[in-house]
């Protein structure tokens, strides 16, 4: 009988996210972005949340 696998190491991989205060674009990891979590960017350093993708 075959195993599932586990479907949270599926959707931990890297998402381009724009800053909103440089417009640099940086890679941040697909939990923190869903989750809403505070996101650093190393261009200018500044603080900014995504919030919630929404996919097609």
């Amino acid at each position: 009988m075959q195993q599932r696998k586990n479907s949270k190491n599926n959707r931990n991989y890297l998402i381009k996210c724009t800053c909103p205060h440089c417009t640099n674009q940086s890679e941040h990891s697909h939990t923190r972005v869903q989750k809403g979590s505070a996101l650093m960017c190393p261009n200018c350093s500044k603080i900014f949340s995504q919030g919630k993708l929404t996919f097609a």
